[in-house]
């Protein structure tokens, strides 16, 4: 009851950490301004020849905190039918083509989403006769300065074409890995059985996949294009930062095999009021989301220092797979590589809102995860396989040693036929999977005799014409048994038709020839082999040579040829010999 209780708040906080961010971006499409003013780009470089209102060149991409108005002589050059264009991050700005205004940017955005709206690009026609572009610019929050990539005077259509081929592969990447989530949660909804044989919570692993894959793609700038509202996803993706830490840790600590449902509800009424935190200060304008990402980051690398913690404690205590320890090892390696040489990239190179390598360290450790539970999946899959066909060899094993103790006189015979029929089956060409599975259905030929009353079983003298139909129907009787068994369904043909004779005149069918299962024809000349080279109630066993005379002799009428002379094939290499008499 207990470990259910843990799987059901484990259950209902992973729905609230995908519900959450998907009613919050549906109440903001709903709710938001549907006349949104925006535009779209992609980015061709043309920084040179702006100055400001003092005449002094001003470099757009690395401008000083506040407002700036600069200027850009487009006299001397052919603008007809072109546009201006560029990418924005969190600026508000008015575009005047000499001295008329024609673009003016200053989205109006709903108060729960707070100011920050994020990166947008934009694409201005330029009025024919311009001389000059003016561009008021002015950051969204004061403390910071605006931010203007990728400004070009371009073909409109051309640049945005630039746009969505330059950022193909990195949405690419990032629909990648929301797949590979999706595929992860299907796995963990659909196949309950596959995560308790592994171990491995699959569904937050698969949320935790989706949440780093919609934050790639809020950085590929597509989604903002396509939708016309970089303001929704951009908090969205926040909404989803507030959130992943608590799917991550819970997907790592199911690698441990150890229970953490206190600590991982912690975790989660953590990210839970950490949303409620930032929703709040937002509306009532006392921060931004902008700030209070960094909130966010923090429960995170507090997630990834108890993650450690639990990783050490599992190490000493032996708890993790070296194969898994390796996967996660590597995978955290590349992901933390990615992150830092965005990072790099982004202070010292101002790339911004590209986080390429570590959306390549994500993939890579979503690989190298998939590959450890495919392969511990396999290796699950064998060890059941393997222990099952142990479990039913010895439960085989031990029924025929019911069945031999029932007949006095036949004590071992069940065995040795099995042990005869697996080395007919693989001298015929048999694979081991077979020749197996024949020295089972070997064991049980005679399960029906349990069913024959021992006064008729034992009878030391010759039996009466209905005793002998009473001890024929032990093939029907075994059949009976052995018919529901369904995961060998041979036990039952095995037992039902090994008295059948290869003219026709056996029983209980009458079956001849190839309407005899093969497991029946090779049974029959084992269990003849035996029947005559063993000591019966009412006759000694019978000489070696004799026997193999008679077998040979009814090869054709009663025993099937091909297997009979698998067995004669046995007895030239010697594997199949008369019994030393002294040692009997």
């Amino acid at each position: 009851m207990k470990r259910k209780n843990e799987l059901a708040r484990s259950s209902i906080a992973l729905i609230a950490c995908i519900v959450i961010p998907l009613l919050f971006m549906l109440f903001s499409v709903v709710t938001g301004n549907h006349e949104y003013n925006t535009d779209t780009v992609v980015p061709k470089d043309i920084n040179d020849g702006w100055i400001d209102g003092e005449g002094q060149a001003v470099n757009l991409y690395s401008l000083a905190l506040g407002s700036k108005s600069v200027i850009l002589d487009i006299s001397k050059l052919n603008v007809d039918g072109m546009a201006l264009c560029f990418k924005s991050y969190d600026t508000n700005f008015t575009v005047y083509a000499s001295n008329r205004e024609i673009y003016d940017y200053h989205p109006m955005i709903p108060r729960h989403l707070g100011i920050s709206y994020g990166m947008q690009y934009h694409t201005i026609p330029i009025p024919e006769g311009s001389s000059f572009i003016r561009l008021d610019i002015e950051p969204v929050f004061l403390n910071t300065s605006a931010v203007i990539r990728d400004i070009a005077i371009s073909d409109a259509g051309q640049y945005m074409t630039n746009v969505f081929k330059r950022n193909l592969f990195s949405f690419g990447q990032g629909m990648t890995t929301i797949v590979l989530g999706i595929l992860f949660i299907i796995a963990g909804v659909t196949g309950r059985i596959v995560m308790k044989s592994t171990g491995i919570d699959f569904i937050s692993f698969g949320v935790t996949c989706v949440m780093i894959g919609f934050i790639g793609l809020n950085d590929t700038l597509l989604l903002q294009v396509l939708t016309g509202r970089p303001d929704i996803i951009r908090v969205t993706e926040y909404m989803c930062f507030s959130f992943i830490a608590f799917p991550a840790l819970s997907f790592f600590s199911s690698t441990t095999k150890e229970s953490h449902s206190k600590l991982l509800l912690g975790v989660f009424a953590a990210c839970l009021l950490n949303c409620l935190l930032q929703v709040g200060l937002t509306l009532s304008r006392l921060s931004d989301y902008y700030y209070l990402v960094y909130i966010s980051q923090l429960i995170i690398f507090i997630g990834i220092l108890i993650a450690v913690v639990i990783a050490i404690r599992a190490m000493r205590q032996g708890e993790v797979k070296p194969a898994l320890l390796h996967a996660v090892g590597w995978g955290l390696t590349a992901c933390i590589l990615g992150a830092v040489n965005d990072i790099l990239r982004y202070n010292f190179f101002h790339s911004y809102g590209s986080l390429t390598f570590t959306r390549i360290g994500v993939q890579l450790f979503t690989t190298l995860m998939g590959i450890y539970l495919y392969r511990d999946h396999i290796e699950s899959l064998k060890k059941k396989q393997q222990e099952s066909a142990v479990f039913a060899s010895e439960v085989s094993e031990a029924f025929a040693k019911v069945i031999d103790m029932k007949d006095t006189y036949t004590n071992g015979h069940s065995e040795r036929v099995a042990k005869y029929t697996a080395m007919i089956a693989k001298e015929m060409g048999y694979d081991d999977e077979t020749v197996e599975k024949y020295y089972r259905i070997g064991l049980l030929h005679d399960v029906g005799k349990v069913g024959i009353p021992n006064a008729v079983l034992n009878k030391p003298g010759k039996l009466t014409d209905e005793e002998y139909d009473e001890i024929k129907s032990h093939t029907i009787k075994g059949y009976e048994v052995l018919k529901d068994i369904s995961v060998v369904p041979e036990l039952a043909v095995g037992a039902l038709a090994h008295h059948e004779r290869h003219d026709g005149k056996g029983y209980p069918s009458g079956l001849s020839e190839d309407e005899i299962p093969q497991v029946a024809r090779i049974i029959a000349v084992a269990d003849s082999f035996d029947a005559m080279y063993s000591d019966r109630q009412y006759r000694k066993r019978m000489d070696f040579e004799k026997v193999l005379s008679i077998i040979r002799e009814v090869s054709g009428t009663q025993l099937n040829p091909e297997a009979v002379d698998a067995f004669f094939r046995l007895v030239d290499k010697g594997e199949i010999k008369a019994v030393d008499e002294k040692k009997s």
